[in-house]
């Protein structure tokens, strides 16, 4: 049996201590030299993560501005075409109003040419009337009064639809009075008194009269000094009968009164 010294039994667990506390020391040393390296990894995997995040987002963003400009481009499209229609309606539009315009400069001229035709025409009308006016009897030229008053003026200055007018107005009140009988009355001085007589007028031809009391008649003529009346008593009873027949206060029944031409009277 050895004999084990005690010194032995104590040297062992020292040196293992120390061993112990040398590797302790060598793997904190390790330690501490690799911690700079872990730092900056962890630092770029940091930068790598908001790098991978900022690149997402990037490409988030420019998936949606692709998206917008291509909506922007369909938009950009639709009104294209809405341009492309409306310059086209435009440019029809343009070639229907030049046209209208060439139509109614065409027009223009034909109205200016027949308005220029038609102040001749009025003209010659107007110079025609006017000697005619005197031979109107009272009842037509009250009809036609202020048209007359205005043929009779000079017709400077007056609009040509206000001449065209008055000449159809004239003419028509003259063709209907010349193609009718008209009962007309006067007063007019008899033996000193005004005395109410009846006119029966056979158009523009001649005309007779007769009073109240059937004493005093007569005919009369149109003349360029205006109408002239000629005392005929004997006519008396027959213009009395025809302006009954006239007024229907007697039955129509043929009726003979003289025709005048000129100073003789023709039965």
């Amino acid at each position: 049996m050895l004999w084990k010294s005690p010194i032995n039994k104590v040297r062992f667990p020292l040196a293992a201590v120390f061993a112990a506390s040398l590797f302790l020391l060598i793997s904190a040393q390790a330690q501490d030299s690799a911690l700079p390296e872990a730092s900056a990894t962890q630092t770029a995997l940091k930068k790598w993560v908001q790098t991978r995040q900022l690149i997402s987002r990037e490409a988030t963003d420019w998936q949606e501005q692709q998206e917008s400009l291509t909506q922007l481009n369909d938009i950009r499209k639709v009104e294209i075409e809405n341009l492309e229609e409306f310059v086209t309606a435009a440019g029809e539009r343009v070639e229907e109003i030049d046209e209208k315009r060439k139509s109614y400069v065409e027009e223009e001229a034909e109205l200016k040419a027949w308005r220029r035709k038609l102040m001749v025409q009025i003209s010659e009308i107007e110079n025609s009337l006017r000697p005619l006016l005197p031979y109107f009897p009272t009842p037509l030229r009250a009809k036609v009064q202020e048209a007359v008053v205005r043929l009779e003026e000079s017709e400077a200055g007056r609009p040509l639809q206000h001449r065209t007018r008055d000449v159809l107005l004239i003419m028509q009140a003259y063709q209907a009075f010349n193609n009718n009988i008209t009962l007309d009355a006067d007063v007019r001085p008899i033996d000193g008194k005004k005395r109410e007589i009846e006119i029966l007028y056979l158009g523009m031809t001649q005309a007779w009269f007769v009073d109240q009391s059937g004493k005093y008649a007569g005919y009369g003529l149109p003349s360029p000094d205006g109408w002239t009346w000629v005392d005929a008593p004997a006519l008396a009873a027959p213009v009395r009968q025809a302006i009954e027949i006239q007024t229907r206060q007697a039955p129509p029944d043929f009726i003979s009164l003289p025709i005048t031409n000129g100073s003789t009277a023709n039965p």
